[in-house]
């Protein structure tokens, strides 16, 4: 090799080093700090979605922490999973997490998961319109002190003047029962959880009456999480990386969740769905999920909370909504 090769090969070396130097410069570093995350979820429904989404993708390695899913059956345990330090995060919806806060233990949501995915079937053939129609019927609810049908009385109220408490033929029980009432003729109508509802609505037997997103569009209420990853206020204190590292994996969840058909397989096969229930289940979850929080949402909290308070404000026990129960730090 003569003397100008030489030059241009060192040359050339120099450049291609410079050009990984700068490469692995612009990399961002991870924000987490490299700790175990360990998240309270119930892995029966749609809330084990995003977090199974970022283990399968390794979205929390790629941020710099590790997620671990803990399992629990209820909320109480769930609670005190939180209050006694064995877990940093749950997926709890916006009042339960703002009674916990209020109640002095602090948790902090982080980011959001999905608005309102709940809804009121009937049968197909049914003449039922509008919770209007309700007036007299036999109405299936999960629990009388759950938002679902808070927000119904609320809507209720507000859009046709009614007490659907009182006009109405209310029963409740566990979801699963209602839905065996209402396939036997025992119900005319009934609450039901959004991972349910797909296997009804794909079987050609059930429609939708209106989602409870609807109601409180109609209601003029803003979009606001009803689900959301709530965090220990102490930890996301004390690792402010890790909630910004979980808040960036969980955006990432979302990109493939709203892009990429296969993801959806897995999930439906976890919840038992059939090919043709996970179409509408797939499409259900798409439309409600959130991304990230957004200023306005907390108005938008303390708007619904006035909006049920003026119909369960004993049931409700929340006067006002407690300041910091959503953070934007960490977005």
């Amino acid at each position: 090799m003569n003397r100008k090769n030489a030059l241009r090969t060192l040359a050339g070396g120099f450049a291609a080093l410079l050009l990984a130097a700068s490469a692995a410069h612009a990399q961002p570093k991870p924000a987490g700090d490299g700790g175990t995350v360990r998240i309270m979820i119930n892995p029966a429904g749609t809330m084990g979605i995003a977090p199974a989404v970022i283990k399968k993708y390794g979205l929390d390695r790629k941020h710099g922490f590790t997620l671990e899913t803990v399992p629990y059956a209820d909320q109480k345990s769930a609670t005190a999973a939180i209050q006694s330090g064995a877990a940093e995060m749950v997926v709890f919806d916006w009042l339960a997490a703002a009674r916990l806060r209020a109640s002095g233990t602090p948790i902090v949501g982080i980011a959001p998961f999905l608005t309102y995915v709940n809804s009121v079937v009937v049968p197909k053939d049914s003449p039922l319109k509008t919770l209007a129609d309700l007036k007299g019927k036999r109405v299936g609810v999960q629990s009388k002190t759950g938002f679902d049908w808070i927000i119904m009385q609320a809507a209720a109220k507000q859009l046709y003047n009614m007490d659907i408490g009182k006009d109405a033929e209310v029963r409740e029980g566990a979801v699963p029962l209602l839905r065996g009432l209402i396939e036997k003729g025992d119900l005319d109508a009934t609450q039901m959880w959004n991972s349910l509802a797909p296997e009804m609505l794909a079987s050609g037997r059930y429609r939708t009456l209106v989602t409870i997103r609807e109601l409180a569009q109609q209601m003029g209420l803003p979009t606001v999480p009803f689900l959301f990853f709530s965090m220990r206020e102490d930890y996301a204190k004390a690792h402010p990386g890790n909630a910004r590292a979980f808040a960036a994996a969980y955006r990432d969840a979302v990109d493939i969740l709203m892009n990429q058909d296969d993801v959806w397989q897995e999930h439906g096969e976890r919840l038992k769905l059939s090919p043709e229930s996970l179409v509408f289940f797939k499409q259900q979850v798409r439309r409600d999920l959130l991304k990230q929080f957004t200023p306005d949402m907390t108005r938008g909290l303390e708007a619904t909370l006035t909006a049920v308070n003026g119909v369960a404000a004993d049931v409700v026990a929340l006067p006002a909504l407690p300041p910091g129960l959503l953070s934007l730090a960490y977005q």
